[in-house]
């Protein structure tokens, strides 16, 4: 297939712009709302071509030098917003959310969504922060994180704009047949040999890895993989056999050590998973923490969207980038955040728990004689998520086994009171089984954690149609300079 020019127009899921021409639907990455390419197509599924920018002849004023080079056309893949400014990025993002929530989840839960967010949907910045700050109190029932300062130690605003570089904790590598570190290229098998990744932690970007990959060479396999954590302790990495230090020696250490600000410390599997911003733990477990604990009138719609929106997208937004650019800067005057408060709960049921991020805190909210219960799916997250709760007080089942609609059914058979639910699914989402399977349980809150605007969409399109309604819906840019973006959102029962 051959180049052609295309008037690029919205964008939509998976870091696109949509075209059209000649009667054919356009997938277009590299590109902004509003400009005039000529791209180049690279694959085609169904009706839907897909295509990179190859020439940019009329620019949006939304556009930069790419961040990294490699991150753009004909590279990695592992940056594809790498060409917007940081603040559109979060503008298309909201956008994006917007557009999901409309077509996959209905025009139901579309208004909704709008209709706690002051009309328009947004995508909250959140500042790189600070690595290896220590263990800090543990958050406390009634929502305040150990005394001043413990969720903040930098004194930095952490919802604030800035360059969107060096926010990864981790970062997976190929080995290249020369030893070097590589990613795939997008679409593709070939390998791509790396000098830099500024998407990830100075500790990791600004390490001998890079500078000095000779001296890894009896870490680094030729063909194999390896991660790379900044970690409480410092730079550690793995190669699927065991951890090394900075200066590539091997250290006793079986897992990697995570400090999260206003919850501690955590223990990690080494290829297990974790969230990649490094202030992404922090903010996602205050933000569950805030909705279980609320109180809430659902009539009145007080509990509403927390946060400084930066970057909005409302009901004319999602099909216009020009109207979205207005409200490039935060409008603190449209705050309504999302208070902590003292609620404790007799049952709280967490789902794709992982390794415990939000169990520890969960498990403080527990009233006398409560019961917090987890599933997860993956043993070793599961064993991790033992070591992180021991010593945590109350009764705790932690569980491993597949979420599906027949665990469900189990534990609702052995409920005590209408429980408060947790969920952070994978990418797919929780699916239509097990979210009609959740509903019948009735719990008084559902919280649900997502990673993927169009999976969010289609599991609340579940939930609304069973008698719930979204009572909080928020946003969060933890992966600047790609498509990716994670959601909070907090459903609760309807009356009657």
């Amino acid at each position: 297939m051959s180049e052609v020019s295309l008037q690029l127009l919205r964008p939509v899921h998976g870091g696109y712009c949509l075209a059209h021409r000649d009667g054919q639907t356009y997938m277009v990455r590299f590109g902004l709302p509003g400009e005039q390419v000529k791209a180049v197509p690279v694959a085609k599924k169904g009706k839907v071509i897909f295509a990179e920018v190859n020439e940019v002849l009329e620019a949006s004023e939304q556009r930069q030098t790419p961040v990294w080079a490699l991150g753009g056309p004909g590279g990695s893949g592992g940056a594809d917003l790498c060409h917007v400014k940081v603040p559109f990025q979060r503008i298309w993002k909201a956008e994006v959310l917007a557009d999901c929530l409309r077509r996959l989840g209905g025009e139901e839960v579309y208004a909704q969504a709008l209709a706690v967010s002051g009309g328009e949907l947004s995508c909250l910045g959140v500042s790189s922060g600070c690595v290896g700050a220590g263990t800090q109190d543990a958050y406390s029932a009634s929502g305040a994180a150990g005394g001043a300062g413990a969720d903040n130690p930098s004194g930095e605003d952490d919802l604030s704009g800035e360059d969107g570089l060096r926010y990864r904790l981790r970062a997976d590598f190929e080995v290249s047949a020369a030893g070097r570190l590589a990613m795939t290229k997008f679409r593709g098998e070939e390998l791509i040999e790396i000098d830099s990744f500024p998407l990830a932690d100075s500790v990791i970007s600004e390490s001998s890895l890079f500078s000095d990959p000779a001296s890894w060479s009896q870490v680094f396999t030729p063909g194999g993989r390896i991660r790379a954590w900044a970690s409480a302790n410092g730079l550690r990495v793995w190669n699927g056999h065991a951890l090394f230090d900075e200066s590539a020696q091997p250290v006793a250490e079986k897992n990697v050590r995570l400090s999260v600000p206003g919850f501690g410390d955590y223990l990690v599997a080494p290829s297990g998973f974790w969230q990649a911003h490094r202030q992404a733990a922090r903010i996602l477990g205050q933000q569950v923490m805030a909705a279980a604990t609320s109180d809430y009138e659902l009539d009145s719609g007080t509990l509403s969207v927390p946060g400084v929106g930066q970057g909005h997208a409302g009901s004319d937004a999602a099909g216009g980038s020009a109207e979205a650019s207005e409200h490039s800067e935060a409008d603190a005057s449209s705050d309504r955040p999302l208070t902590p408060g003292n609620r404790r709960w007799k049952e709280v049921l967490e789902l794709y728990s992982g390794a415990g991020l939000f169990s520890r805190p969960l498990a403080s909210i527990l009233d006398r004689g409560g019961r917090l219960t987890t599933l997860e799916g993956s043993k070793p997250a599961v064993k991790m998520a033992r070591k992180n709760l021991s010593g945590v007080p109350g009764r705790l089942q932690i569980r491993a086994g597949r979420v599906d609609a027949r665990a469900l059914a189990d534990y609702g058979g052995k409920r005590k009171a209408s429980p408060l639910v947790v969920m952070d699914p994978p990418r797919s989402g929780a699916g239509q089984k097990v979210m009609a399977a959740l509903t019948r349980l009735e719990p008084e809150k559902v919280i649900y954690v997502a990673c993927d605007p169009a999976a969010l969409a289609r599991d609340l399109k579940v939930a609304v149609s069973h008698g719930y309604q979204i009572a909080s819906l928020q946003a969060y840019d933890l992966f600047p300079h790609t498509h990716h973006l994670e959601s909070v959102c907090l459903m609760v029962k309807t009356k009657g």
